[in-house]
């Protein structure tokens, strides 16, 4: 670097400490308590009625239904719809708590959408329906949802119209016949915008089931847009007009862009369009437990190398909900080798139940600390200053009620000492909080890796990156080999055994979407005997109390 050099990033440098605003205090933890309530809860009944998917006919039948149920929920959450083998659990639990679970009407049948109308047709405000077609973008449907969220009128399709008439409901709004586009979506926004509860947004497409219960019981705002230049702007218009730290339950089809839009106009993505049921769960309120793993053992053997493994994408709300399959097929194992899972800290918001089914069910192996980035999906670099203070708030928040301490942070790979300023004044407001005890960055665009083990102290607090990325290629795990996994564990197995510095540790993420549990397993199986896995938060203490409190990487 030559002096020149030096001098113009020193006086960068010195412009973003002036122009950087003060961070503010951390809050008590009385504070922290009250913060994060996104869902109004709702008095439960004593009985609960139950429709199994498996009686739709057509996606219009199970788009009715799910509407059916935020509406009644808008009064009491009073009907629950059976979509995978996880709704089993969910509802042992609810019976056990003193509910009835009535499966059939009075004639001894399966409930169905038609006999559930007829059972709570009062409940539909005014008798009323909004009439809407089907289309990729949910438009017509979107709009029916944010009208039933607002005044309880039920969505139906236009494919089931004559069973809304039958029922004896009326004609409160016709979308059918309207044209779905970038005006219409405007236009509704700009009419209603004013009347919802803005907890939450709620970004559904048409194909997608989930969530939208939630949203009409909740009165959060429905819509959905596609990534291009002209769309995005009703987006921005949306979540600028939500506010910050707005979490956007659902999803999108390109990530990037999504997430992108959202860190810079201050709201959180939160992965949930196959949610279901929330209606109901979000309110069906459980004691967390304590996580299993509660004793972080000590090491300290020079001639070994420790090694944390991570399976990431805990950010996703529905993955857990649903089975969280990868977590029950390691458990199935012979081999119990130590994970650390990263887990949604907003979950015991939205399902209190998943969290406690999956604290219950951990080992001493099973660590579990928040996805990324904490509260939901942000990058921090790119988040408003005026924002972050409460996002982070929120962050510390949650990972309180859910008894996690470390946090995955997902952003762009710092390329230099502005880089790293910029990172590590975003990374002050997390290690601001006594319960965040550090983190595990995953920097892209290198598939999580991109810091390549880098650690940076925080307020005398270790952020570490991720040094391998266990994250097939092709981007779907198809084309997946031992040879590849091989090719993985010898990566691992050079790495140095020395106790005193960052070279001697590494994080390793496992991405689901392409490395299976059994791949997982047999990469373990072809470590060395000099590398010994252990869960993060023996790995981070390890690092905090044998290595220099400095910014390092492996050398």
């Amino acid at each position: 670097m030559t002096r020149f050099t030096a001098f113009f990033i020193s006086i960068i440098l010195f412009f973003i400490s002036c122009f950087t605003p003060a961070i503010p205090e951390a809050k008590p933890d009385q504070e922290l308590l009250k913060l994060g309530d996104i869902c109004i809860d709702y008095g439960l009944s004593d009985k609960l009625y139950i429709l199994d998917s498996s009686t739709f006919r057509s996606k219009d039948e199970r788009h009715m239904a799910v509407s059916l149920q935020g509406v009644v929920a808008k009064t009491t959450p009073l009907i629950y719809i059976v979509t995978n083998s996880a709704d089993n659990y969910y509802l042992e639990e609810i019976e056990k708590n003193g509910v009835e679970l009535i499966r059939t009407d009075e004639n001894g049948e399966k409930w169905t959408l038609e006999s559930l109308l007829g059972k709570f047709k009062s409940y539909i405000s005014d008798s009323g329906y909004v009439l809407y077609r089907e289309s990729e973008k949910a438009e017509g449907l979107n709009a029916a949802t944010n009208l039933a969220a607002l005044y309880g009128w039920l969505p139906v399709p236009e494919s089931l119209e004559q069973l809304a008439v039958d029922a004896g409901l009326s004609l409160k709004e016709d979308y059918s016949d309207d044209t779905y586009n970038l005006i219409f979506q405007w236009s509704f926004f700009e009419k209603y915008k004013d009347e919802f509860n803005y907890n939450a947004l709620a970004s559904l497409k048409y194909e997608v089931t989930g969530i939208r219960d939630l949203a009409i019981q909740q009165g959060f705002y429905t819509f959905y847009i596609d990534d291009n230049e002209d769309t995005t702007l009703l987006r921005g218009r949306v979540m600028e007009y939500a506010g910050d730290n707005v979490p956007v339950l659902g999803w999108v089809k390109y990530e990037v862009a999504f997430v992108e839009q959202a860190s810079k106009e201050g709201n959180i993505a939160l992965p949930s369009d196959h949610s279901h049921n929330n209606s109901y769960l979000a309110s069906f309120r459980c004691d967390i437990p304590e996580q299993k793993h509660n004793v972080t053992k000590e090491y300290a053997d020079p001639t070994k190398h420790y090694c944390a493994i991570v399976f990431s994408d805990g950010d996703n709300l529905q993955w857990i909900q649903n089975g969280y399959s990868e977590y029950y097929q390691k458990l199935a194992l012979e081999n119990q080798f130590p994970v650390t899972w990263s887990f949604p800290p907003l979950l015991q918001e939205f399902s209190p139940v998943t969290v406690k089914r999956i604290y219950s069910d951990a080992t001493e192996n099973d660590y579990f600390m928040a996805g990324v980035s904490g509260a939901g999906y942000i990058h921090p670099t790119e988040y408003p200053f005026k924002a972050l203070g409460g996002f982070t708030d929120l962050t510390a928040s949650a990972m309180m009620k859910s008894n996690l301490e470390y946090v995955q942070i997902l952003d762009g790979t710092p390329d230099n000492e502005i880089d790293d300023k910029i990172l590590t004044d975003r990374l002050e407001y997390y290690a601001r909080y006594s319960n965040i005890k550090g983190g595990v960055l995953s920097l892209d665009p290198d598939r999580y890796e991109g810091g390549k083990g880098r650690v940076f102290f925080v307020n005398d607090k270790p952020f570490i990156s991720y040094r391998l990325s266990l994250w097939h290629p092709d981007g779907e795990g198809t084309s997946i080999t031992t040879e590849w996994l091989d090719e993985q564990a010898t990566k691992v197995n050079s790495y140095p055994a020395d106790i005193k510095s960052i070279n001697g540790y590494s994080v390793i993420n496992v991405h689901p979407w392409t490395v299976s549990v059994q791949n997982l397993a047999y990469f373990v199986s072809k470590l060395d005997e000099d590398i010994v896995l252990v869960t993060l938060d023996e790995l981070m203490e390890m690092i905090d109390k044998n290595i220099p409190h400095n910014n390092a990487k492996p050398e």
